[in-house]
């Protein structure tokens, strides 16, 4: 890659000035600040339920808090695909090309979005913990290097995802389109096609390879990432199987496999947006 495709200081400090002046940020902060405080709480307070039936219990806390990331994901990709089409929406992006360039604007692009997920999963993070200390009380918690890994996993999942955002959005353009196929696919068309994929596998057998390219699905992929610490936690040996349940997947990668599975799908996103866009007629 050459330096002259690379953004500059002053294109990505524009770029986190127009995502900072709209009210985007912070709304999508909202629910992901809700969804962490209640999804979190309720599994502390199960957590605290059956205090001393096993010793999985601290694999409860860290469970509810990948659940919590896995949904800040969500809003993560959001963020992403609006930041790449309000310019189109707006009719600015002609001015944005022309002024910084196509390549070094959709770069910018995905590194403040990835910012923004960061920060989305690191308010997840805090507002879970406190709100599974809270409803966990005397309950076995998790080890702080359990919780930091998790964290880290966490932030790079929904950083990953805000830059499969903006891949999504410079490839759509309409914004509304963009919102609803990233919903739709998510919430959804991801979950049909595991389905379908999983639908040979016998109950107690060795999953096909057919059914083990569930993991290879993006969502998929950040969710065996996310879920991976909590299973070791919760089930030791059985760890795969509680992964397969949590995920919806068969046969799932390690969380390095699954985060590497979803890196590559993101660098795929933003190639192939670079070399779309790059084509695209915005006069």
């Amino acid at each position: 890659m050459t330096t002259d495709l690379l953004p500059t200081a002053g294109v990505l400090r524009a770029e986190a000035l127009k995502a900072l002046s709209v009210r985007t940020w912070w709304a999508l902060a909202i629910p992901v600040a809700l969804l962490a405080v209640m999804v979190n709480l309720f599994g502390g307070l199960f957590s605290s339920a059956v205090a001393g039936v096993g010793d999985g219990l601290p694999g409860i806390l860290l469970a509810s808090l990948a659940y919590a990331l896995s949904l800040t994901t969500v809003f993560a990709a959001l963020h992403g695909v609006v930041l790449a089409t309000s310019e189109f929406r707006h009719r600015t992006v002609s001015t944005t090309y022309l002024l910084a360039g196509r390549v070094p604007t959709l770069l910018a692009k995905s590194a403040v979005a990835a910012g923004a997920g960061a920060a989305y999963a690191l308010l997840a993070i805090v507002l879970g913990l406190l709100a599974g200390l809270l409803g966990q009380g005397a309950a076995p918690l998790p080890s702080v290097g359990g919780i930091l890994a998790l964290s880290g996993i966490g932030i790079l999942v929904s950083a990953l995802w805000a830059v499969l955002g903006v891949a999504l959005g410079t490839l759509v353009v309409n914004q509304a389109g963009a919102v609803v196929a990233l919903l739709v696919y998510v919430l959804a068309v991801e979950n049909l096609v595991s389905l379908i994929l999983r639908s040979g596998t016998q109950e107690g057998s060795a999953p096909t390879a057919v059914a083990r390219l569930t993991s290879f699905l993006p969502a998929n992929a950040g969710d065996v990432a996310l879920y991976d610490l909590p299973a070791q936690e919760l089930g030791g040996r059985f760890a795969s199987s509680i992964v397969e349940g949590l995920a919806g997947v068969a046969g799932p990668p390690p969380a390095w496999g699954a985060l590497l599975v979803l890196v590559v799908w993101a660098g795929a996103g933003v190639a192939v947006a670079w070399v779309v866009g790059g084509r695209r007629d915005v006069t």
